[in-house]
Order: structure tokens, then sequence, then C-alpha cells
């Protein structure tokens, strides 16, 4: 029967108040009686009580009752007094966490009282010196923080000692009830990411089976929230509770997926029989969650169905991932069409349905929407009459790029997604991957594009400039600077422009897609598919244009190296590490060559001594404050997911082979809301999403992965920073004197030389130094160049060469004034001759 609820919000502390005071009345009885025994049981009590509070309407009750905290901890101070305050041991016994016990606590630790007091540095010394005492104290302790993952080592080291007991695990479940995840190594944040359970777990199963089992008895439903959770429970007599039960419906669903043996789920079988068919359904969705619903077939008539329900279950829930399409059909042609349909009514799956098409229009329009599965599913639909694998992979790059347009995490999963579809796809064109069907449809989109059309007179061609497509109208043999209006309304112009965008869209999608993957992993060619590649335009204007690394470990263009075997692109550490860095980039800007993304002129980073000396973390951007919109784009951009304040680690980045770059942020609600403080960076193994992995030492990175992902942040800091004052990074300014050394070298400029990151420019006016950081000018012996006209540097100067295609204004800027400065004599503008003048002028008598 439902309560009165008190009119006002007054009215209900008041009631709070009212019933927590008999609890008061009865610790000061406890006080005088020395019972520490009745202290004990009834401060857990009380703060159990704060901390739920009026559960539904009040919640912490701590805000509201200030002047019981304060009786309380007078009374409990003089019935637990320290003894020992440099003893933790000593500080944490107490049962009550008083204001004065938090300050020792605190002291203690060396950090600020009113902040978190995590406790896992202290639990860790326990868990090495098997401080068995010390162990228990850390459960029971209502001071202090901590970590969840903490706690379940604190249990498995109890349990070796041969101190794990009832008490010590319902307090630790009190305290967390899904305290189960840690200790089975798996996430409540993601429950089908799977780790190593610890030695405890069997251990622990006992009590927690135990403590549900009395919840479950109870005369009066146990609530949700007083059950552990993360650990199922064992034995069939749990699901036969959960056809009873009549309390909350989680609690039935997490009876229901109790653990079975092969007898147990025979004699489930067998209770089930007679039960009404909701029931039978009932029963066959919790055992779905535990794994086992195949046992439950034959009471539909689908056991030949099974292979295939084994196929659904073992799908990730929630998660878009690439699908076995032939596995999916062999299983649906064993089961026999009506089956798979009648278990697809029991179980819905999209992707199962959209392998046959039975849900097409469904599919269809999930997939106009954006659904994540809806994409995958739309993958694999069977093609219909007229249609072919090129029209269905325009249609996803055409979603690709609505996905671009979408927020940071969605803009990133859309794109996760649509490489799922195209795997998916080239399932179902026969493809040996997506990545040849990917090639192939681009080969098509290039040889299969009219490239010339006649209008009345006039003739219009696309025709390419290196990658670039570009469309020139002739009127015999005038190339026109415009296009006529007759021109451009005719369907022959308008197919050849959608045609220029196409190609125009290739080009893109191979530079920043292709090439840029190609660069950054150190990624490898075979012959064929290098064929293929350069058989498209933009792949034989960007191709031979990369340093490429041939089975004869010979560097050099592709026009210089066996492409008779596989070849691997370059990345520059390799250069850096065989000491030819300098001489490639002198070639490159001698020969003029552009390349389509940075590779000789990439910034490099490499271990530090003091990354080396902290093993498993690096600091070398923590501290950086930065704009979370802008950081949080830039990295969505590079593949890295942003999660909230509470994940394991607040950015993280798949980087293959099992690999996580994990970096952990401070904030204030969510990522992108406002200012980040970048933190640490881990590189992880066996992590999932956000949580969980094992640290890796940074010296067992692979060498290209650390660079590339330092580079990612180095450019988040770079342009995201909110500090004004921020220096450019090492390497960054290294690149950017990299480069000016070659520019130097090729035109000859005997007035400039490189000095750290200080460009000196010895002129016919005076002699400047040029920060390569800022691009701020110091006239020597001590003025400064600062009122510059936007024009200064706003353009490439004339000489200026970037031997990259990447966009890069402020080396443009920076090395435009180098370039302009070495001409000092030529320069016009009043502003910057007034400026010199005064600044080398010689000093009145």
């Amino acid at each position: 029967m439902a309560r009165d609820i008190p009119e006002s919000y007054v009215d209900l502390v008041r009631e709070q108040h009212e019933l927590l005071r008999p609890l008061v009345d009865q610790v000061r009885m406890l006080a005088k009686a020395h019972d520490r025994t009745g202290l004990r049981a009834t401060a857990a009590e009380i703060l159990l009580r704060i901390e739920r509070g009026d559960y539904e309407l009040l919640g912490n009750l701590k805000p509201h009752v200030g002047d019981i905290v304060a009786e309380l901890d007078e009374l409990y101070d003089a019935s637990f007094p320290v003894g020992r305050p440099d003893d933790v041991a000593d500080l944490l016994a107490a049962p009550w966490p008083s204001a004065r016990r938090k300050a020792l606590l605190a002291e203690f630790l060396g950090r600020d009282v009113w902040k978190h007091l995590f406790l896992d540095e202290v639990a860790e010394k326990a868990i090495a010196a098997a401080d068995v005492h010390l162990l228990r104290v850390l459960v029971f302790t209502p001071l202090g923080t901590l970590r969840r993952k903490t706690v379940a080592r604190i249990l498995d080291a109890l349990h070796r000692s041969g101190a794990l007991d009832a008490a010590v695990v319902e307090r630790a479940f009190a305290d967390d009830r899904r305290l189960g995840y840690a200790i089975s190594g798996r996430s409540p944040l993601d429950e089908d990411a799977t780790g190593s359970p610890l030695a405890c777990v069997d251990a622990v199963r006992d009590h927690v089976d135990a403590l549900t089992w009395r919840l479950v008895s109870a005369p009066t439903p146990a609530a949700w929230r007083e059950f552990p959770d993360g650990l199922a429970p064992r034995g069939l007599r749990f699901v036969q509770a959960a056809l009873a039960w009549r309390g909350d419906a989680r609690v039935t669903g997490h009876l229901g997926a109790a653990e079975l043996t092969d007898e147990e789920r025979a004699d489930l079988l067998d209770l089930l029989r007679d039960r009404p068919v909701e029931e039978q359904r009932r029963v066959f969705g919790w055992r779905l969650g535990a794994g086992d619903a195949d046992s439950l077939l034959p009471l539909f008539g689908l056991e030949s169905a099974a292979r295939l329900l084994r196929l659904i279950c073992a799908m990730p829930a929630g998660a878009v991932t690439r699908q076995d399409r032939a596995g999916f059909i062999g299983a649906i042609e064993e089961a026999g069409a009506d089956v798979a349909q009648q278990l697809l009514v029991l179980v819905p799956n999209e992707l199962v349905a959209a392998v046959m098409g039975w849900n097409r229009a469904e599919v269809l329009t999930r997939f106009k929407r954006n659904a994540l599965q809806g994409i995958a599913a739309f993958g694999l639909l069977p093609l219909v009459p007229g249609e072919t694998v090129l029209d269905r992979y325009l249609v996803l790059r055409e979603s690709a790029k609505k996905g671009a347009k979408l927020g940071p995490n969605r803009r990133h999963s859309h794109a996760a997604a649509i490489e799922v579809a195209l795997d998916h796809l080239a399932q179902v064109g026969g493809f040996e991957d997506a990545s040849r069907l990917e090639w192939d449809c681009e080969a098509r989109i290039a040889t299969e594009t009219p490239m010339e059309a006649e209008v009345g007179d006039y003739r219009i061609a696309l025709r390419f400039d290196g990658a670039d497509p570009a469309l020139t109208v002739n009127r015999g043999s005038k190339v026109l600077k415009s296009v006529p209006a007759a021109v451009r309304a005719d369907p022959g112009y308008r197919e050849l422009r959608e045609n220029q965008k196409r190609l125009q869209e290739q080009a893109r999608r191979m530079r920043t897609g292709l090439v840029e993957r190609l660069v950054a992993t150190a990624g490898a060619l075979a012959p064929d598919e290098l064929a293929r590649l350069l058989s498209l335009p933009a792949g034989a204007a960007m191709l031979p244009a990369l340093l490429w690394r041939d089975r004869n470990d010979v560097i050099g263009l592709l026009d210089q190296v066996d492409t008779t075997g596989p070849v691997t692109a370059v990345h520059p550490l390799e250069l850096h590490e065989r000491q030819v860095l300098a001489d490639w980039q002198e070639r490159i800007v001698r020969s003029r060559l552009r390349q389509p993304v940075k590779q000789v002129f990439r910034e490099l980073y490499v271990l530090t001594p003091a990354e080396l000396a902290a093993g498993e973390v690096s600091r070398r951007f923590a501290g950086q404050k930065v704009n979370g919109k802008v950081a949080v784009q830039l990295l969505s951009g590079r593949g890295w997911s942003t999660h909230g304040e509470h994940a394991d680690h607040q950015a993280t980045r798949d980087l293959g082979d099992g690999l996580t770059a994990a970096l952990r942020c401070e904030f204030d609600g969510y990522f992108g809301m406002g200012p980040v403080l970048v933190g640490e960076l881990r590189f992880l193994t066996g992590a999932h999403r956000r949580v969980g992995g094992t640290p890796v030492p940074l010296g067992d990175v692979p060498r290209v992965v650390f660079s590339e992902v330092m580079r990612d942040l180095d450019l988040v800091v770079s342009v995201a920073g909110m500090e004004p004052e921020a220096e450019l990074s090492e390497a960054r300014a290294a690149s950017r004197a990299q480069l000016l050394a070659a520019l130097i070298a090729d035109l000859g400029l005997d007035r400039v030389t490189v000095e750290g990151r200080v460009a000196v420019v010895r002129g016919t006016r005076a002699t400047y130094r040029v920060h390569l950081t800022s691009g701020s000018i110091h006239v020597q012996p001590g003025g400064h160049l600062c009122v510059v006209p936007a024009s200064f540097g706003a353009t490439a100067h004339r000489r200026l060469f970037l031997p990259f295609s990447d966009e890069d204004r402020m080396t443009s800027v920076v090395l435009s004034k180098v370039l302009l400065l070495a001409e000092d004599e030529k320069i016009s503008d009043p502003s910057i001759l007034s400026q010199l003048d005064s600044l080398t002028a010689e000093p009145s008598n």
C-alpha cells in the first residue's frame, strides 16, 4: 500500500528527521553502555538510511540532516577515540565517518579533505603485504573511497589468505552491489566485455548465492537494489523462484538467468512442457540472457534451428560488428526457411532477416534514419533485379558523407557502421574483403564515368590535373573562361559535373583514407593491389609521390623500387632510424615533389627518458587545458572515441591487434561541453570500448604506433589548447625547422640559418630572429616587429614550396615571413618600413 506523501518538501525532510531520531537515541544509550558491537551495527543502519534516504523523493539525506550528523560525530568520536593518527588502520577502524576522522585521514593521505579520499594506494600496500587485518578494515570502513577493481582485489587477497568469509563478502556487496562484474572480469558498462575472473570468484559466488536466496525467501519481496549484481546465481531453484516472483521484474530476469548444469537444463525442459505458452516464452527469454536457450527449442518445435540460434546469441548485444553471411545462410538452410522465420518471431534479429531479404522495407527505412544496425543490415540485403554492387556502394558512400555531419562520437560510430556494411556488401558481391570491393568499385567509377559531352557547338571534357578532375568547355579550338548558360542547362553538362564531384570525392577519400593510413601504419600493398590503385587517376597521381620499401629492403619512390613483390609505405621513423631522413627531405624539396600527405616531413615522437622510467604511463601532455568542443572534433576525426567522466579512460582509440590507446582527462559534465584537462596516456591490451584492459609498458608499444598516437594528441593540444602562451611541441617545431632547412638548401638562402626553434635572418636592413613556433619577429638587438599587416605572411611567399598537400597554414605563414625578411631590401609596405626605420635607427646623443 502506497504511503501518504507529505505536502511540502520541508515536511518530507522533517519526516526523515523523525525517522532517524530514535536511532540517534539508540546510539546515545549504546555509547553510555560502551556497547561497541551495537554501535557498529547501528552506524551501518544509519549510514544506509542516510545514503538511500527517501529513495524516490530525496535521495541522499546528508545535505538535510547536518544537525543529526554533527551529533553522531560527537558520540562516535567519544566511543571510538583515535589512538594513533599515523596508523591508517586505526584511522579507518571506526564505524562512523566523523568530520574529525576525515580530516585526520586527509592529512595522512596528503589530500584535500573536501575531495575524494581514495584509499587504493593503501589497499595495494596491504595486498602486497598480505595484511589481513588492514584488508578487512578497508572493506568495512565507511571512510574514504575505493575503486571497484581495488575492492575485488582485496577480496581476492583475503581468499588467498583463507580469510574470506560471508561477512566480508556481504559488506562489500552492500557498499557496491555491482562488485560482481569486477570479480568475474566483466563490466557493467558493457556486459559483453570479457576478462579474466579473479581466483576468488567461486568462493564469492557461494556467499552471494546464499545471500541471494535469503533475499528471495524473505517474507517481503526485496528491492532490486538489494540484490548483488554481476554474478549470476547458480541452480534451478533460482529459475523456479523467478517463476513465482511477484516483485521487481529486474529481479525476475536476474533469477531466471541463473547458471544451470546440463542435468538442470533437462529438468527445466521437463518442468516447462505442460506450462502455458506465455510462460514457456518468458523462460525462453531469460535463458537467452543465460546463453542456453537452445535447450528449450523443443518446446516450440524448432530443434532444427539450434545452430541458427547459437549464431544469433553469439552476436554482441548492441554492437555493430561484421557477420558471416555464408554462416547464416548455411544455418537457415539447415533449419528450413519456415522454421528460421518462426525462430525470428521468438528472437527478432534485423541482420539475420536481412540476409534473406525478409525485412527489406524495414531495413531501408532504418538505413535512411541512420540507425547503426540498419546500416549494417543494408549491406547484407540481397541484390534486387536491376541493382548492382556499385549502385549500393555509392549509396553507402553518400550515407558516409552525411554521417560526417553528425556529432563527434556519433560520427565515429556511423563511420564504423558504414565499414561493416561495406564488408557485408563485399560478401554479397563475392569479393574477398571490403578493400577489394572498395577499389573495384572506385575503378569502375573512374573507367565507366563519361569524360566528354557535346552541347551544340560546345564540347565539354573532364580532364585530370594530377589527382584533381577539371571540367573544360571548348568552342572550336577556344577554351572558354566561363560556362555559357545553355551549356549549364544541358543534362550532359550536369552529368559531367556530378562525375567530377564523384571523382573529387574519390581523390579526397584516397588521400585522407587509404594514403594517410598507409603512411601512418607503414602499411603494405601486394602487387595486384598496387596495380588496381594505380589504375585510378587519383592513385596514379598520389602513390608515385610516396616513399616505399620493397622486398629487397630498398627505399625509394615508386619508380625506384621493385614492384613485382609487396611494397611498404615508409614511415619517417624508419628514415630517422636509418639516419637518412634529412637526405630524403632535401631530395623531395629539390625535386619539387608534393607528397599527398605528410611523409618525410611528418612529425616524429620517440620515447623520452622520463617515459621509459615511468614504465606504463606517458604524462607528456598531462596538465594541458584544451577546448573540449574542438578537442572532441579533432579526436573523433582521428578514430578516437570519447566517454563520460566515470569511464576508466575518457578517450580511447582502437589501434588494432588488440591494442588500445587510453587517455585520462578531467572535465565537468560531458567531454566537449567545456574545458578539458588532459591527463595520463596508457596503452592497453584486452580493453573493450571504454573499460578494462591491461597496461602495456611504453617500451613494448610499436614505435610507429606510439609516434602516431602522440601526433594525434599533440595536434589536439596545439589546435585546441587554451593556454595563450603555450609553446609548440618539440616534434612540431622540429618538423618546421627541418622543412626550413631543406628550403634554405634548395633556394641557396645564405642569409638564413636555423638555430633550434629560431630562424636567424641576416637581411640588408637588420638581423631578424623569427620564432618557428609562433612566427613572432625580433629585430636585433632588442626590438620587436609587432605591427604586421594582415597580408604579411598570410599568403604563401612566391618562393615557398610546401612538399605535402596537408593543410598547414601556420607553417606557411611562418616560413613565408622568413623568406620575405631574407629579401628585406624588396619590402615596400610603409608600416613595416616605418617600424624597421625606428628599430634600426642609431640612438641619439
